[in-house]
């Protein structure tokens, strides 16, 4: 059973996503996308809390943008 995490704050220094939620965020990207960037080792970067991935917000922009800045495809 999967659960969609909400974006917490409160006393954290990141706003965290699921894998669900940073998806439906990102055009063109799915769910089994960000599994197969992650077993690959590409892609954004994600924390794992036990068996629970998520994307810390502020990463995954500088992530997306460090792939602007190079002009194409992210070639990690």
């Amino acid at each position: 059973m999967t659960t969609a995490m909400s974006p917490v704050t409160s006393g954290l220094s990141h706003v965290y996503l699921s894998p669900d939620e940073l998806a439906a965020a990102l055009p063109g990207v799915t769910k089994n996308t960000l599994a197969m960037w992650r077993y690959e080792k590409k892609g954004p970067p994600y924390r794992k809390l036990g068996r629970i991935v998520v994307y810390a917000l502020d990463e995954v922009e500088a992530w997306i943008e460090d792939g602007a800045r190079a002009g194409g495809p992210h070639a990690q």
